[in-house]
């Protein structure tokens, strides 16, 4: 029986990843465990949320982009209100020189008494 000139199927061996992927691999993990643990449940929920964003990242560059954005635009509203909350109870000296009980004086009531 003679041999076939070409093989029916090429079989071609598993393209390696590249440093872009393997990056890109690390960041998703690092952005699914952030999701998971954000979402405030440590059980089947975390779980599914953080492989769910992993696999948007890893699957559709628009979907990482997405997930990265949102997760960072989150992060950054975050800290943005934990600033403005700090401001809104920041304490003045009274230097007022009227005879009140020493201690500070919430801005709030320092600026009601000034106007």
């Amino acid at each position: 029986m003679p041999k076939p000139a070409a093989p029916l199927v090429t079989i071609r061996p598993p393209k390696k990843a590249g440093l872009l992927r393997k990056a890109a691999r690390v960041g998703a993990t690092v952005v699914a465990a952030r999701v998971a643990a954000a979402t405030g449940k440590k059980g089947i929920f975390g779980l599914v949320a953080g492989a769910g964003v992993k696999r948007i990242i890893m699957r559709y560059p628009a979907g990482a982009l997405f997930v990265t954005g949102a997760y960072m635009a989150g992060k950054l509203f975050e800290a943005k209100r934990e600033v403005d909350r700090k401001k809104a109870i920041k304490l003045l000296p009274d230097k007022s020189g009227d005879p009140v009980p020493p201690g500070p004086i919430p801005i709030e009531s320092a600026r009601k008494a000034k106007g």
